[in-house]
Protein backbone atom coordinates (compact mmCIF):
# COMPACT_ATOMS: atom_id res chain seq x y z
CA UNK A 1 0.00 0.00 0.00
CA UNK A 2 3.10 2.39 0.96
CA UNK A 3 3.92 2.09 -3.36
CA UNK A 4 0.22 3.59 -4.29
CA UNK A 5 0.45 6.06 -1.39
CA UNK A 6 4.25 7.11 -2.93
CA UNK A 7 2.44 6.95 -6.17
CA UNK A 8 -0.54 9.01 -5.67
CA UNK A 9 1.89 11.37 -3.78
CA UNK A 10 3.55 11.43 -7.04
CA UNK A 11 1.14 12.33 -8.98
CA UNK A 12 -0.44 14.85 -6.55
CA UNK A 13 2.92 16.70 -6.35
CA UNK A 14 2.82 16.45 -10.10
CA UNK A 15 -0.32 18.04 -10.38
CA UNK A 16 0.51 20.76 -8.24
CA UNK A 17 3.70 21.52 -9.72
CA UNK A 18 1.59 21.73 -13.32
CA UNK A 19 -1.03 23.87 -11.32
CA UNK A 20 1.48 26.08 -9.89
CA UNK A 21 3.21 26.30 -13.48
CA UNK A 22 0.26 26.93 -15.63
CA UNK A 23 -0.85 29.28 -12.92
CA UNK A 24 2.28 31.37 -13.35
CA UNK A 25 2.06 31.00 -16.91
CA UNK A 26 -1.72 32.15 -17.20
CA UNK A 27 -1.11 35.30 -14.46
CA UNK A 28 1.96 36.50 -16.46
CA UNK A 29 -0.15 35.76 -19.31
CA UNK A 30 -3.30 38.23 -17.97
CA UNK A 31 -0.40 40.32 -16.19
CA UNK A 32 1.57 41.13 -19.77
CA UNK A 33 -2.09 41.82 -21.80
CA UNK A 34 -3.28 43.98 -19.18
CA UNK A 35 -0.32 45.84 -19.39
CA UNK A 36 -0.60 45.81 -23.50
CA UNK A 37 -4.21 47.08 -22.77
CA UNK A 38 -3.28 49.99 -20.18
CA UNK A 39 -0.60 51.05 -22.28
CA UNK A 40 -3.28 51.09 -25.43
CA UNK A 41 -5.65 53.06 -23.66
CA UNK A 42 -2.79 55.53 -22.09
CA UNK A 43 -1.33 55.83 -25.55
CA UNK A 44 -5.53 56.57 -27.35
CA UNK A 45 -5.61 58.74 -24.05
CA UNK A 46 -2.65 61.10 -24.87
CA UNK A 47 -3.53 61.08 -28.36
CA UNK A 48 -7.04 62.37 -27.29
CA UNK A 49 -5.34 65.23 -25.04
CA UNK A 50 -2.66 66.10 -27.62
CA UNK A 51 -5.74 66.37 -30.36
CA UNK A 52 -8.34 68.25 -27.81
CA UNK A 53 -5.15 70.60 -26.77
CA UNK A 54 -4.26 71.30 -30.77
CA UNK A 55 -8.06 71.80 -30.94
CA UNK A 56 -8.61 74.52 -27.49
CA UNK A 57 -5.28 75.97 -28.74
CA UNK A 58 -6.64 76.49 -32.77
CA UNK A 59 -9.91 77.48 -31.15
CA UNK A 60 -8.02 80.20 -28.87
CA UNK A 61 -6.09 81.61 -31.78
CA UNK A 62 -9.14 81.75 -34.05
CA UNK A 63 -10.91 84.04 -31.08
CA UNK A 64 -7.96 85.91 -30.31
CA UNK A 65 -7.73 86.68 -34.05
CA UNK A 66 -10.92 87.68 -34.41
CA UNK A 67 -11.36 89.66 -31.01
CA UNK A 68 -8.09 91.60 -32.89
CA UNK A 69 -10.06 92.02 -35.32
CA UNK A 70 -12.91 93.39 -33.56
CA UNK A 71 -10.72 95.70 -31.78
CA UNK A 72 -9.23 96.87 -34.79
CA UNK A 73 -12.08 97.35 -36.91
CA UNK A 74 -14.01 99.49 -34.02
CA UNK A 75 -10.90 101.49 -33.63
CA UNK A 76 -10.72 102.40 -36.91
CA UNK A 77 -14.49 102.96 -36.78
CA UNK A 78 -13.81 105.57 -34.02
CA UNK A 79 -11.32 106.67 -36.09
CA UNK A 80 -12.82 107.30 -38.88
CA UNK A 81 -15.61 109.34 -36.90
CA UNK A 82 -13.26 111.20 -35.24
CA UNK A 83 -12.02 112.23 -39.29
CA UNK A 84 -15.39 113.06 -39.94
CA UNK A 85 -16.20 115.54 -37.36
CA UNK A 86 -12.21 117.01 -38.15
CA UNK A 87 -13.64 117.48 -41.58
CA UNK A 88 -17.19 118.73 -40.69
CA UNK A 89 -15.28 121.35 -37.99
CA UNK A 90 -13.12 122.56 -41.15
CA UNK A 91 -16.56 122.94 -43.53
CA UNK A 92 -18.11 124.91 -40.65
CA UNK A 93 -14.95 127.16 -40.80
CA UNK A 94 -14.82 127.68 -44.35
CA UNK A 95 -18.41 127.91 -44.02
CA UNK A 96 -17.87 130.78 -41.66
CA UNK A 97 -15.57 132.64 -43.23
CA UNK A 98 -15.41 136.13 -43.32
CA UNK A 99 -15.87 138.16 -46.74
CA UNK A 100 -12.21 139.28 -47.00
CA UNK A 101 -11.33 135.08 -46.38
CA UNK A 102 -13.92 134.40 -49.26
CA UNK A 103 -12.45 136.86 -51.89
CA UNK A 104 -9.02 136.11 -51.14
CA UNK A 105 -9.75 132.04 -51.65
CA UNK A 106 -11.41 132.79 -54.59
CA UNK A 107 -8.37 135.67 -55.84
CA UNK A 108 -6.10 132.94 -55.28
CA UNK A 109 -7.75 129.94 -56.63
CA UNK A 110 -9.13 131.76 -59.90
CA UNK A 111 -5.82 132.98 -61.09
CA UNK A 112 -4.67 128.76 -61.11
CA UNK A 113 -7.55 128.14 -63.57
CA UNK A 114 -6.14 127.32 -66.83
CA UNK A 115 -9.04 129.20 -68.69
CA UNK A 116 -7.91 130.95 -72.03
CA UNK A 117 -11.68 131.59 -72.84
CA UNK A 118 -14.31 132.80 -71.05
CA UNK A 119 -15.69 131.87 -66.98
CA UNK A 120 -19.52 131.83 -65.51
CA UNK A 121 -18.73 132.13 -61.51
CA UNK A 122 -21.25 130.69 -59.93
CA UNK A 123 -21.17 131.28 -56.16
CA UNK A 124 -23.11 128.46 -53.70
CA UNK A 125 -24.18 129.28 -50.33
CA UNK A 126 -25.48 132.53 -48.29
CA UNK A 127 -21.83 133.78 -47.80
CA UNK A 128 -20.29 132.92 -51.04
CA UNK A 129 -23.34 134.93 -52.94
CA UNK A 130 -23.05 137.81 -50.83
CA UNK A 131 -20.04 138.35 -50.59
CA UNK A 132 -18.54 136.88 -54.84
CA UNK A 133 -20.96 139.74 -56.42
CA UNK A 134 -20.54 141.43 -59.67
CA UNK A 135 -18.29 143.90 -58.40
CA UNK A 136 -15.46 141.87 -57.25
CA UNK A 137 -16.08 139.60 -60.98
CA UNK A 138 -15.38 142.76 -62.43
CA UNK A 139 -12.16 143.26 -60.47
CA UNK A 140 -10.95 139.78 -61.12
CA UNK A 141 -11.73 140.21 -64.43
CA UNK A 142 -9.35 143.10 -65.06
CA UNK A 143 -6.86 140.80 -62.97
CA UNK A 144 -7.47 137.35 -64.79
CA UNK A 145 -5.96 136.61 -68.05
CA UNK A 146 -9.68 135.37 -68.78
CA UNK A 147 -12.94 136.73 -69.20
CA UNK A 148 -15.27 136.11 -66.21
CA UNK A 149 -18.48 136.74 -65.37
CA UNK A 150 -20.78 136.18 -62.25
CA UNK A 151 -23.40 133.72 -63.23
CA UNK A 152 -26.70 132.82 -61.34
CA UNK A 153 -26.12 131.46 -57.47
CA UNK A 154 -26.11 127.65 -56.59
CA UNK A 155 -28.58 125.93 -55.11
CA UNK A 156 -28.23 123.46 -52.52
CA UNK A 157 -24.51 123.01 -52.66
CA UNK A 158 -23.22 124.98 -49.40
CA UNK A 159 -20.87 127.10 -49.35
CA UNK A 160 -18.20 127.86 -51.88
CA UNK A 161 -18.23 128.23 -55.85
CA UNK A 162 -17.91 127.11 -59.15
CA UNK A 163 -16.47 128.13 -62.23
CA UNK A 164 -17.77 126.80 -65.70
CA UNK A 165 -16.12 127.04 -68.74
CA UNK A 166 -18.45 125.81 -71.67
CA UNK A 167 -19.91 123.20 -69.59
CA UNK A 168 -16.76 121.95 -67.81
CA UNK A 169 -16.77 122.80 -64.10
CA UNK A 170 -14.15 123.71 -61.69
CA UNK A 171 -15.46 122.99 -58.73
CA UNK A 172 -14.46 124.99 -55.29
CA UNK A 173 -17.28 124.36 -53.08
CA UNK A 174 -16.00 123.59 -50.00
CA UNK A 175 -17.60 120.84 -48.69
CA UNK A 176 -16.49 119.06 -52.09
CA UNK A 177 -12.85 120.20 -51.73
CA UNK A 178 -12.50 118.89 -48.43
CA UNK A 179 -13.98 115.21 -49.53
CA UNK A 180 -11.20 115.45 -51.84
CA UNK A 181 -8.44 116.23 -49.52
CA UNK A 182 -9.69 113.28 -47.18
CA UNK A 183 -10.07 110.92 -50.00
CA UNK A 184 -6.05 111.97 -51.35
CA UNK A 185 -5.30 111.63 -47.74
CA UNK A 186 -7.23 110.53 -45.56
CA UNK A 187 -4.49 107.84 -44.48
CA UNK A 188 -1.73 109.69 -44.49
CA UNK A 189 -3.83 111.91 -41.75
CA UNK A 190 -4.80 108.89 -39.97
CA UNK A 191 -0.87 107.83 -39.54
CA UNK A 192 0.31 110.98 -38.67
CA UNK A 193 -3.22 111.54 -35.63
CA UNK A 194 -3.09 108.42 -34.59
CA UNK A 195 0.13 106.85 -35.25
Amino acid sequence: MDAIQKIIEEIDNKASQEREQYQKQETAAIESWYETEVEKINETHIQQLGKQSRDLEQKYKQQQSRQQMEIRQESLVEKQGYLDRLFEEAYEKMAGWEQEAIRSFARENLRTLPITGKGTLMPGGVNAVSTLTESFVAEMDQALPYSLVLGKPLTGTGEGFVVDVDGIQFNFLYRDLLKELRSETGSEMTRKLFG
